[in-house]
């Protein structure tokens, strides 16, 4: 089993892949304060000399813009508050004794624009708070887990084996066994990215001058097959791989574990290691119980660190289309006779990105937080619409024709609405993934009332369909067709369905594809239809 060689204390290291607003510090952050005072100066010197008939006011949305890199929450409105001095200190040094209404226009539209953007800086540090807070929640679940977990990078190791693998799996498998010292060089060669105190405590003395001397006292034959066992599926592009193993503690006692390796379909990325220590179960069927307790946890953690480093990818979509609208509205600003109603219509735009950018937050959010169950009558032809829109992006980056068939005048359910787009927004990114590399790209979602079973929402896709062994085992916790999957997406999305009392299914379509269909019944406990 690979031993983890040095790596930062555990208050000073965060998951991979999520980035603050406010990383900016020390010499950046004196560099970032410094060009956005000299483009206020800027903007502000171009305001009051400039004769051209521009709102240039509108510009210092780029100073609030440039100042969420290095200011908070308070910062963000006082910089607000001067742009919006400045702007009428620039109209009223420049224009004030003009007789034209045009300048005087140009100035309330700035304000107003300098407004809405410092809204939206609000909105985005506040949701960067939550994030932060998010985090390291989840960093504490990570520490607190009595399963041993690391983070490697087997590249190194991938090099290692490079020329012998370029003749052939089996030849490299052949040299592994026979080369104990080669075998160990390649051990020796993985980069630990981060640890849990389990992980510390199983294995020993974690840096990297002590590396070496604590995986010569862990070692036992198990545990160096492991790793060869682990290095190979690696290498031959699996997704994981587990088996059972052993290992020699820091106590010296032996301990059996349960050795559990996730990939990255990015080979360049960083692998997922688990260790559970089965050694003190009584039977082995409380061992079996105790490994799927805990790496379901593990699986859990993962998920989560995925979903938040997710966000930001999430929100780069609607501040994209803030920066767009910005510059759509200063171009029609800058026209000789500026069209207000194409800028009304830009800053409308904007205010509507900002508001989802939010509600992406929140929404990540709550899926992530464990809650109770809350009932509240649900139309799903809205639940439908509102995964279409949050997936429309993605759809037509992948080409992907779709086809909403929603039936009219569906009574509500009652239900959970978050949970229910969730399971909802699965089956919509199943299928994207379950079309790629297929020539036809059509999505079908649909809804239909069924007076014996209730509302159903089907979810269809035109790809390669599902064989008739993994379709008995779709919802079955930790099973995945994808490389990166972590096999629990549809499991959570049974559970979900069967706490509405509804069920969810699957099926194969004659014309090639697969069909998800899951039905919500239209009565609540008491047998009485829910109606809005």
């Amino acid at each position: 089993m690979p031993a983890p060689t040095a790596h930062p204390p555990m208050s000073e290291r965060r998951f991979a892949g999520v980035t603050s607003l406010e990383e900016a510090h020390g010499p950046t952050r004196t560099i970032m304060m410094v060009t956005t005072a000299i483009l206020t100066a800027v903007i502000f010197a171009f305001d009051v000399f400039s004769p051209l008939g521009i709102a240039v006011a509108a510009l210092y949305i780029v100073v609030l813009l440039m100042s969420l890199r290095f200011s908070n929450l308070k910062g963000i409105v006082l910089i607000a508050i001067g742009c919006v001095i400045l702007t009428i200190a620039g109209y009223l040094i420049g224009h004030a004794h003009d007789t034209e209404e045009g300048p005087l226009l140009r100035c309330v539209v700035s304000v107003l624009a300098i407004a809405i953007a410092a809204l939206l800086c609000v909105q985005i540090r506040m949701a960067d708070a939550k994030l932060r807070r998010s985090e390291e929640r989840y960093r504490n679940i990570f520490q607190s887990t009595s399963v041993a977990v690391w983070e490697q990078d087997y590249t190194p190791a991938a090099e290692i084996c490079a020329p012998i693998l370029a003749q052939g799996l089996p030849q490299l498998r052949e040299h592994l066994t026979r080369n104990e010292d080669f075998l160990k060089r390649c051990l020796l060669s993985l980069r630990t990215i981060d640890a849990n105190d389990a992980a510390r405590f199983l294995i020993g003395d974690l840096s990297e001058a002590h590396a070496p001397a604590s995986w010569e006292a862990a070692r036992v034959p198990e545990s160096q097959v492991a790793f060869r066992e682990i290095l190979l599926a690696y290498l031959d592009g699996q997704t994981s791989y587990t088996m059972e193993s052993a290992l020699r503690a820091t106590d010296g006692s032996r301990r059996d574990i349960i050795i559990t390796a996730t990939f990255p379909s990015d080979r360049t990325r960083s692998v997922l290691i688990s260790a559970l220590d089965v050694t003190a179960q009584i039977t082995a069927e409380q061992a079996l119980q105790q490994s799927a307790a805990e790496l379901t946890r593990v699986s859990r953690i993962a998920t989560l660190g995925a979903l938040t480093a997710s966000i930001g990818h999430e929100v780069n979509q609607p501040l994209a289309a803030v920066v767009t609208n910005g510059e759509a509205a200063l171009r029609w600003l800058g026209r000789d006779e500026p069209d207000l109603d194409e800028v009304r219509t830009c800053i409308e735009e904007t205010v509507h990105e900002g508001r989802r950018a939010a509600e992406i937050i929140q929404r990540l959010r709550s899926l992530s937080v464990k809650g109770e169950f809350t009932r509240s009558p649900v139309d799903l032809n809205d639940i439908v619409s509102q995964v279409h829109a949050m997936a429309r992006r993605d759809l037509a980056d992948q080409e992907i024709a779709v086809t909403l068939d929603l039936a009219p005048g569906l009574p509500d359910i009652s239900g959970d609405g978050v949970q229910l787009q969730q399971v909802t927004m699965n089956l919509v990114n199943n299928a994207m993934h379950a079309m790629t590399g297929s020539a036809s790209r059509q999505l079908r979602i649909q809804t239909a009332f069924e007076a014996q079973g209730g509302i159903r929402v089907s979810v269809s896709d035109s790809g390669a369909g599902i064989s008739d062994d993994n379709m008995q085992r779709l919802f079955a916790p930790f099973f995945t067709t994808k490389s990166e999957g972590m096999g629990i997406g549809l499991s959570i999305s049974r559970s979900i369905i069967e706490t509405h009392r509804g069920r969810i299914w699957a099926e194969r379509r004659p014309e090639g594809g697969t069909s998800f269909h899951f039905m919500i019944p239209t009565t609540d406990e008491t047998g009485s239809v829910a109606v809005a």
